[in-house]
């Protein structure tokens, strides 16, 4: 016997096919311990389009998903309407609360209305707040709208929110708000990495996607990865003579120069950068077994003050320690010189005397930083369970 179904409603791309499935996915095996039922209402669907409705089975989840809309009168009512949506939640008698994540404004409010005449509880799971792209004017546009909308009405007629920022629960201020970093699952001891021992160089690994579309970006501060200042602080290690390996996936050699051609100079010169383009999450996995640190550097705004990164979660629990920016709620999860180091907002120089200690580290450091890495349990389900459990009980 559940405590009844909870319907999650995002742009999910399952089973791995982008962060947001990956984090609904950990989210909901904490909901499932926590006696609900989890059905997912995914992105729309490309596979099939002779079928308006397609239901799946991912992980032992119901994953309903639709036609993508091909002409603009589609597009459009797919865009405000929330029918499909409601003819999944008609497919259930025992639902007791809605999760939008990172939803659309317009029909987020009519989830919210529909909600309230039935009912319903009604959260929203915040991770991100939208910023420009550079990739369209009137794009960005029509987003900043949505993004206000949502960020500033919608959020606020909830019965609670799930967000992965201290950020962004001082911004709701008495809201009904659970704090929960983006979590990862549990590899399994087969997958964890073990001390490799000595080897020549230090390896280092990148996996994201650091530009919308790859366009050339005018405006660096617009980078949400800053993909390019990693380039630059290994091209001046690499000048005074500092070996490495640094590969690179999500993102081609052709992509990044199209993107940020004035690099050239740099990527011509360094020995040791790979580009691997975008591959499947298993081989992503791979990548990051065989590095040494997975290496994230972002700016502070209000784009990456908002959201948690996923890649730092699935790092550390796969057993590889990380290079990261000491951003928002960093400092909580990520513990100096023992599952990571962290680089400085504003100050390049000690940034580089960062990567310099790193790449001077004898493997029985490195194969500490590991060995505490797989131990750590901080970006594991069963370690949220209480937050969730008392946040859902104020529901």
């Amino acid at each position: 016997m559940t405590k009844g179904t909870i319907i999650y409603i995002g742009g999910f791309r399952f089973p791995d096919g982008n962060a947001a499935a990956k984090l609904a996915l950990n989210y909901a095996r904490i909901f499932t311990a926590l006696d609900y039922r989890v059905v997912f209402v995914g992105a729309d669907d490309d596979s099939d389009t002779s079928v308006n409705v397609r239901k799946r089975t991912v992980q032992d989840y119901d994953v309903w998903t639709f036609e993508r809309a091909h002409n603009f009168r589609g597009r459009l009512r797919r865009f405000f309407g929330i029918q499909n949506i409601l003819s999944v939640v008609s497919a259930y008698d025992d639902i007791k609360i809605i999760i939008c994540y990172n939803f659309r404004s317009v029909p987020f409010l009519r989830v919210i209305a529909y909600c309230r005449k039935n009912g319903i509880k009604v959260i929203s799971n915040t991770t991100e707040w939208y910023g420009k792209t550079g990739r369209n004017v009137v794009f960005d546009f029509f987003r900043n709208i949505d993004t206000i909308l949502r960020m500033y009405v919608a959020n606020r007629h909830v019965d609670g929110l799930i967000v992965t920022s201290s950020f962004l629960r001082d911004f709701y201020g008495s809201a009904n708000v659970v704090v929960v970093p983006s979590l990862s699952e549990s590899f399994s001891s087969k997958n964890a990495v073990e001390p490799k021992g000595n080897r020549e160089k230090v390896h280092l690994v990148y996996a994201g996607n650091p530009f919308c579309g790859d366009r050339r970006i005018k405006e660096r501060s617009i980078i949400k990865d800053r993909l390019d200042k990693i380039i630059s602080y290994l091209y001046k290690v690499f000048i005074e003579g500092y070996d490495f390996q640094f590969h690179i996936y999500g993102v081609t050699r052709e992509q990044y120069l199209r993107a940020l051609p004035e690099d050239q100079y740099m990527l011509d010169a360094l020995k040791g950068v790979y580009f691997h383009g975008f591959v499947k999450g298993d081989a992503v996995y791979s990548a990051i077994l065989n590095a040494d640190f997975t290496v994230l550097v972002r700016d502070v705004n209000r784009v990456t003050l908002a959201g948690f990164p996923t890649k730092i979660a699935e790092s550390i629990n796969l057993g590889i320690p990380v290079l990261t920016t000491k951003i928002g709620d960093m400092d909580k999860y990520v513990t100096e010189n023992k599952t990571g180091f962290f680089f400085d907002t504003d100050d390049d120089d000690y940034n580089i005397s960062v990567l310099r200690r790193v790449l001077a580290m004898d493997y029985d450091e490195i194969d500490a930083m590991k060995r505490y890495c797989r131990e750590s349990t901080v970006f594991r389900g069963e370690s949220w369970l209480p937050p969730f459990a008392e946040f859902f009980n104020k529901i």
